[in-house]
């Protein structure tokens, strides 16, 4: 017999409650067996950097066709997210590049944002990164931008610019820094959106980001791509983030030859966090617009110059 509407609601937010307390518990757990406690890059506090494995849903996992140390490597880079700031893994590590490239004798990227050098730069993050943005957006020249579906390049809705990674509205040579995490597999013209990030960059500025590649692709590969009556045309099997049948459409598989496309584009690309392997997903890619002074030399030295 039905229970009666009356009962069932509250009965229904128990059980969820109930389950959430449940995975909380499991989660941190799983956190404190691993050690997985200390200092965070982004905020600078000592805390849980709490393992969350349902942030991958396993029909991701099937569609990716992830092996089990891929699948575990996923979740460690989607989570193992600070306690306080909710930095993952991968915002950590792009903050600690960040610091590397443009030291200020900072200890955490708060720190670091209130330094001089990091006042000095401007920067235009392509899509939120958690953590990251709201210790950044203080900054004056700091420039914050997602895409909204319908509305118009360079508009701003409830706050928020929109911007198209393939279209981008800035000027040339706008920006020293442009941050993006997750983002480059989601546009609709992968070398575009390169090229488009090299045009806003200003000669040995640097596009510091993340990507998901993992070692069992050997190549890059479109999965999909705008027809030319602007509707999806798939052409491999579809995938999006993160739950695989929903969210974020893919549009361009990153194989192991990425740096290469990275290079072809005309970046000076480092991989820090390397290698990538079964077992750690979280690289982060250092891509430098050259100068003309700057052939063959580190990286690092012109950030430092």
């Amino acid at each position: 017999m039905p229970l009666p509407s009356v009962l069932k609601r509250p009965l229904v937010s128990a059980w969820n409650r109930a389950h959430d307390t449940a995975r909380t518990i499991r989660d941190y757990a799983i956190t404190i067996r691993n050690g997985w406690i200390g200092p965070c890059s982004v905020c600078g506090k000592v805390r849980a950097m709490v393992y969350h494995p349902h942030y991958i849903s396993p029909t991701l996992i099937q569609l990716w066709e992830l092996t089990p140390r891929e699948a575990a490597a996923l979740k460690r880079k989607e989570s193992c997210e600070c306690s306080s700031c909710g930095a993952k893994l991968r915002a950590r590590r792009i903050a600690d590049v960040l610091m590397d490239l443009y030291p200020a004798g900072a200890r955490s990227l708060r720190q670091w944002a209130a330094s001089d050098r990091a006042r000095g730069l401007r920067i235009a993050e392509i899509n939120v990164i958690d953590g990251i943005h709201d210790t950044l957006k203080g900054l004056p020249g700091f420039q914050a931008s997602d895409f909204t579906p319908g509305v118009e390049r360079g508009a701003t809705v409830n706050g928020i610019r929109c911007e198209d990674f393939d279209h981008l509205t800035y000027d040339d040579d706008s920006f020293d820094l442009v941050l993006t995490s997750e983002t480059l597999e989601h546009v609709a013209d992968l070398r575009t959106s390169l090229a488009e990030c090299m045009r806003v960059l200003v000669p040995g500025g640097f596009h510091v980001f993340t990507a998901p590649v993992t070692p069992h692709v050997a190549r890059t590969f479109p999965r999909a791509r705008i027809g030319p009556d602007g509707k999806v045309e798939q052409l491999a099997t579809a995938i999006s983030h993160p739950g695989g049948s929903w969210g974020y459409p893919v549009f361009t598989e990153l194989g192991v030859d990425f740096p290469e496309i990275l290079r072809e584009a005309g970046f000076e690309t480092e991989i820090r966090f390397g290698p990538l392997t079964e077992d750690d997903l979280a690289q982060v890619y250092v891509c430098r617009k050259p100068t003309a002074s700057s052939v063959d030399e580190p990286l690092k030295a012109e950030a430092m110059a």
